[in-house]
C-alpha cells in the first residue's frame, strides 16, 4: 500500500471520506488542531512517535484517530482493529491473545497484553499492546487509546533461548548420569583390579622370601621389577579412582580448620617424606579457615606439599611456605610456595591436565594425576587454582576457596 504519512490536512480529509468518516467530523478535528497551538504541539508529538498509536471507538471497534506510524500502510479510518490486524469481521476470540479492548472494558484500567497480528501476506508478528481507557463523566468506556511495540524478534530470541535451555538441561542430565556411571565403574574397576594385583604382589613377596638372599641376581632383579610394577599400577588405579570421585558425589561441606589440616599432614601423612628430603615447612599462622569438603581439601593440600617435596633441586633442601590471605570478595587464597626446580611459563596451564608430566622419562615425576585432582576439587568448590613460577626459581601454587561461615550453618 502507498505510504500516506506525509499527506496534508486536505488529503487526510479526502481519505477520511473515502473510508467512511464524515468529512465534517474529520475537518472539524483538523480545524481544532490548527486553531489551538497546544493541540498542534500535541499532534506533532504524537506524529513523531515511531510506533503505532491510535484511538479505538469502544462500541464499534473502529479506529478514529491514528498517528503517522499507524498510517504507514495507508490511513486506517473506517477500519476496525480486528479487520486490520487479524483480517476478520468479528472481534478477537482470544486465539491470538487476550483482546485489549475487552480487558479494558472489564477493568476500566490500563492493560498490557501480548498479541499476534497478521500482515497482508499472512505473516505473523507479535506485538506488546498497551491500552488505556477513555471514560465519559458517568464512568462508561467510550474510547480506548492503544499503542503497540513489535516484539517479534525478541519473542523469537526468547523462544530460541528456551529451546537452548531445554537442550542444556537434557545434556546436563545426561552428563550427571554419565558421571554417576563413571563413578560406579571406577569404584567397581578399582576393586576388581586391585584384588588380583594384591594377589600378585603377595605371591611375588612370598617367592622372594622363599628364594632368599642366595637367589640369582637376575631373578632378584626380576622380582624387584615385578614388585615395583605392581606397586606403581596399584598407585595409578587408586589415584584414578580418587580423581574420578572428586568430580562426582555430594560434597560434605563444613568449616575446615586449615591449621589443623596442615599439622596433620606434616605430622602423619607426609612426615616420612619431609624427614627423608630434609625439608622445612614454614606455616604463616594464623591460617584462615575455609568452607568445603574436609577430606578433599586435605588431599588437595597433600598433593601440593608432596609436589614441593618431590620437585626439588638436587643440592638444596626443600623450603616450603604455607600461608593464606583474604581476597577483596571475601574468599580465601591458600598459597604453597617452594624453592624447587620451578615450572616454565608455557606449561602453567598444561600441568593441570590429566596424565601431564613435564619429564615423562623421569619415573620420580609421578603419574600426572595429582594436579588434575587438585583442579577438580577446586572447581567442585566453585574456586580457582593456578601457579606462579619461572623455571629454576621455585613455584607458588595458589587455590581460592570460599571462607568459613562460622555460624553453625550445616553443609
Amino acid at each position: 500500500m502507498q505510504d500516506h504519512t506525509n499527506r496534508n490536512d486536505a488529503q487526510w480529509e479526502r481519505d477520511g471520506s473515502q473510508h467512511g468518516i464524515p468529512a465534517r467530523r474529520f475537518a472539524t478535528r483538523s480545524t481544532e488542531q490548527r486553531s489551538d497551538p497546544e493541540h498542534r504541539l500535541l499532534h506533532g508529538l504524537l506524529q513523531s512517535l515511531d510506533f503505532p498509536l491510535y484511538v479505538i471507538d469502544a462500541n464499534t471497534y473502529e479506529i478514529i484517530l491514528a498517528n503517522a506510524a499507524m498510517c504507514r500502510n495507508g490511513p486506517p479510518w473506517g477500519f476496525t482493529c480486528h479487520s486490520l490486524t487479524h483480517h476478520r469481521d468479528t472481534p478477537c476470540d482470544g486465539a491470538e491473545g487476550a483482546c485489549p479492548l475487552e480487558a479494558v472494558r472489564r477493568t476500566k484500567r490500563p492493560v498490557s497484553v501480548e498479541h499476534r497480528h497478521y500482515g497482508a501476506d499472512g505473516t505473523v508478528r507479535y506485538f506488546e499492546i498497551h491500552a488505556l481507557p477513555i471514560l465519559d463523566p458517568e464512568g462508561r468506556l467510550t474510547e480506548m487509546i492503544e499503542y503497540n511495540v513489535d516484539v517479534t524478534e525478541h519473542r523469537r530470541a526468547m523462544d530460541e533461548l528456551r529451546t537452548h535451555e531445554r537442550a542444556l538441561e537434557r545434556l546436563t542430565h545426561q552428563l550427571e548420569l554419565s558421571n554417576e556411571e563413571l563413578a560406579t565403574f571406577a569404584s567397581v574397576a578399582a576393586h576388581d583390579v586391585q584384588s588380583p594385583l594384591q594377589t600378585i604382589s603377595a605371591a611375588a613377596a612370598a617367592l622372594e622370601l622363599i628364594l632368599g638372599k642366595q637367589t640369582d641376581a637376575r631373578v632378584q632383579h626380576a622380582l624387584e621389577i615385578l614388585l615395583g610394577g605392581v606397586a606403581r599400577l596399584s598407585e595409578t588405579i587408586t589415584s584414578l579412582y580418587r580423581c574420578s570421585q572428586a568430580g562426582t558425589g555430594a560434597l560434605q561441606l563444613v568449616d575446615v580448620d586449615l591449621a589443623r589440616v596442615v599439622r596433620e599432614l606434616c605430622t602423619f601423612q607426609l612426615a616420612r617424606a619431609i624427614e627423608a628430603s630434609g625439608a622445612r615447612v614454614h606455616v604463616a599462622e594464623p591460617l584462615h579457615d575455609v568452607r568445603g569438603d574436609e577430606m578433599q581439601i586435605l588431599e588437595l593440600l597433600q598433593n601440593l606439599i608432596s609436589n614441593a617435596l618431590k620437585f626439588r633441586r638436587d643440592t638444596v633442601a626443600p623450603e616450603i611456605f604455607i600461608r593464606t590471605r583474604e581476597l577483596a570478595r571475601g574468599w580465601i587464597r591458600i598459597e604453597v610456595e617452594d624453592n624447587g626446580i620451578g615450572i616454565p611459563e608455557a606449561d602453567h596451564q598444561r600441568i593441570f591436565d590429566m596424565f601431564t608430566r613435564l619429564d615423562p622419562g623421569d619415573a620420580a615425576s609421578g603419574l600426572g594425576i595429582g594436579l588434575a585432582f587438585c583442579q577438580r576439587v577446586t572447581q567442585r568448590h566453585g574456586g580457582r587454582i593456578g601457579v606462579q613460577s619461572t623455571g629454576g626459581s621455585g613455584s607458588t601454587f595458589w587455590v581460592e576457596l570460599p571462607p568459613a561461615q562460622r555460624d553453625g550453618t550445616p553443609g
